[in-house]
């Protein structure tokens, strides 16, 4: 009887040494288990940051190109905008020198309508000439009258024609300038364009 008692307790005792062991074996199991999953999870965690210390440079250095172009983009309109300034004033300087022009103009067609009456007034005096031979030291007079006349008109045409010269070379060199305005812009926007097509961005489709 107490043999079995002790056979009992022994069989229980070895069960329950091997439920432990079990147990153990199970528990070291699942803690494996867990520290394989923090050393995964460590590692994403890891990647991820370094993935957004990347992402981070490269958002810093595209916001540093961005600024720099914008300070550039700036200085370029400024240049723009005193262009512009140039151009504004060659246009006026333009309009002036059409002005004058179109004053010369003028006297121009005023020495012709007097040059047309000087040769009007020639004309009696030349039929007068032809018909009366006594007249003709009066006629004579009166010719170097208006000789004399057409000679002042001529020489008022003459420095109305010099004028008009000069206003045609100064609209000439005005407008070399504004071409050249125009030049020193257009070099502008090429420059201020350049740092766009530097951009890696592309447009979607």
């Amino acid at each position: 009887m107490a043999s079995s008692k002790n056979d009992i307790n022994n069989l229980m005792m070895e069960e329950f040494r091997q439920g432990m062991d079990d147990f153990n074996a199970a528990m070291q199991k699942r803690e494996d288990f867990a520290l394989r999953i923090a050393k995964r999870t460590t590692q994403i965690i890891r990647f991820s940051v370094l993935g957004l210390f990347v992402l981070g440079l490269a958002m810093f250095f595209l916001i540093w190109t961005l600024t720099s172009s914008m300070s550039n983009i700036t200085g370029h309109m400024a240049d723009m905008s005193e262009d512009i300034k140039a151009m504004r004033g060659d246009f006026r300087l333009v309009a002036k020198e059409v002005g004058s022009i179109s004053h010369d103009f003028t006297s121009v067609r005023g020495d012709m309508t007097a040059l047309t009456q000087s040769v009007a007034l020639m004309q009696p005096d030349i039929s007068e000439l032809n018909t009366s031979v006594a007249g003709m030291g009066g006629n004579i007079l009166t010719i170097r009258k208006i000789l004399a006349q057409m000679d002042k008109t001529l020489h008022h045409m003459d420095v109305n024609v010099t004028g008009m010269n000069q206003n045609v070379g100064s609209l000439t060199k005005s407008v070399g300038i504004m071409s050249g305005n125009i030049n020193l812009m257009t070099r502008d926007i090429n420059d201020m364009a350049a740092p766009m097509r530097m951009v890696p961005f592309r447009g979607r489709r």
